[in-house]
């Protein structure tokens, strides 16, 4: 696995054709899962994907944990493996999604033979969410469930999906998931997927621009190192409706704010790929589902002027510690005061139309930052439902 990418991803892949891939390219995703009926269709997909300069996952329909019941099921592995290895635009192998615990065994011995034969791919799987019971999960709680994951697969990355947003309210577990996969990939050493709503569906609402953007800015608050839209192309079944594209591949009204946000992650992931979460902790009302603060002691205070935040903290490779603060607001912008407390004198935030850190700045230039006793306090506005990626230094 390429540990230089921050992989923005979707679920529900369109139809292999050139102008369907170039289109998905086109809206800033830069790995993209593709179905496969043969090797020869996978490795014209990957053809497609190198052109445009991203990378993608293949399920090959001869890939199932049940073809470990099979008595030549690690040659098929090999003839896999043999069939992508190779390609410069492989991303990883589609393994299966929201395994229970009883299937675990199975899951790993696919996936372990997987990356043995190729270890430098992923081997891709995707857990339940949270509010599944013990009896669907196959085990007392979540959290051993996804311990008893991690001991089985042996993962290269955790994944989960979880769609908070339902017509008339969000489900507030949805902060519990972010907090248990947190640390469950800290103590694994792992980093972490959310995947997240962006199609109408069964009770689940047609998410506003906010609505997605929240999703993203939050999820990367907790320490998420991949992100994945639920879906990109609109599944013609049920009730799904209005995805990124529709029924017919053509882009809908979320093409534009996908790519927006998907362009931003391109400026903002190369420098979340190399930060450690420390603390995570929101302001205003908590529901008792979730804490209002997990990780170590805050280094800083946040408020948002009557809207609740979210402020994530981190340490780089350096030592040096970054602050993301989210308006969870997603009607309103935020008037936001950070207190920090810190000898280092200087603040900088990562400009989303470059990628590179400059100076905090208010309307007219007016200086953001204060230098106060025992550190700094920074003042800007927060559009309904965004984020800030600062980082803290000597110079």
């Amino acid at each position: 696995m390429d540990k230089s990418v921050f992989p923005v991803m979707f679920w529900y892949p369109p139809a292999n054709t050139y102008a369907n891939w170039k289109l998905a390219a086109e809206c800033g995703f830069n790995v993209v899962p593709f179905r496969a009926h043969s090797a020869a269709e996978g490795r014209q997909v990957l053809d497609w994907l190198e052109e445009f300069g991203i990378q993608g996952m293949v399920e090959d329909w001869r890939i199932t944990p049940k073809l470990v019941e099979r008595p030549d099921w690690q040659e098929t592995v090999r003839q896999v493996v043999t069939d992508y290895s190779s390609h410069p635009a492989l991303w990883g192998y589609f393994m299966t999604d929201e395994p229970r615990f009883a299937t675990l065994g199975r899951l790993g011995k696919l996936s372990q033979a997987v990356k043995a034969a190729d270890p430098q791919h992923i081997a891709y799987s995707n857990l339940l969410p949270v509010p599944c019971s013990p009896q669907a999960l196959g085990t007392i709680d979540y959290t051993s469930y996804v311990r008893a994951y991690i001991e089985a697969v042996k993962p290269q990355m955790l994944s989960y999906d979880y769609y908070t947003l339902y017509e008339g309210y969000d489900e507030p577990r949805y902060f519990q998931n972010l907090e248990i996969m947190r640390a469950e990939a800290l103590r694994a050493g792992l980093p972490f997927m959310n995947i997240y709503l962006s199609v109408p569906h069964f009770a689940y609402r047609n998410p506003s621009p906010e609505d997605l953007r929240y999703q993203v800015y939050t999820s990367l608050a907790y320490g998420a190192k991949a992100l994945t839209y639920f879906t990109y192309h609109t599944p013609d079944i049920e009730n799904y409706r209005e995805a990124v594209t529709d029924i017919y591949g053509h882009p809908t009204a979320k093409y534009p704010y996908v790519r927006q946000i998907n362009q931003e992650l391109r400026m903002l992931g190369p420098w979340l790929l190399s930060l450690t979460s420390t603390c995570v902790a929101h302001t205003g009302e908590v529901p008792e589902v979730y804490q209002r603060q997990v990780g170590s002691e805050s280094f800083c205070d946040a408020d948002g002027a009557g809207r609740a935040l979210l402020v994530g903290e981190f340490v780089d490779e350096g030592k040096l510690p970054w602050i993301l603060v989210v308006n969870k607001d997603r009607e309103r912008s935020a008037w936001v005061t950070l207190r920090i407390r810190t000898q280092l004198p200087c603040i900088a935030e990562v400009a989303r139309s470059t990628g590179k850190l400059r100076q905090i700045a208010r309307d007219s230039g007016t200086n953001a930052v204060t230098l106060c006793e025992g550190g700094l306090e920074v003042r800007f506005w927060l559009a309904p439902a965004d984020g800030r990626l600062m980082r803290l230094s000597d110079s």
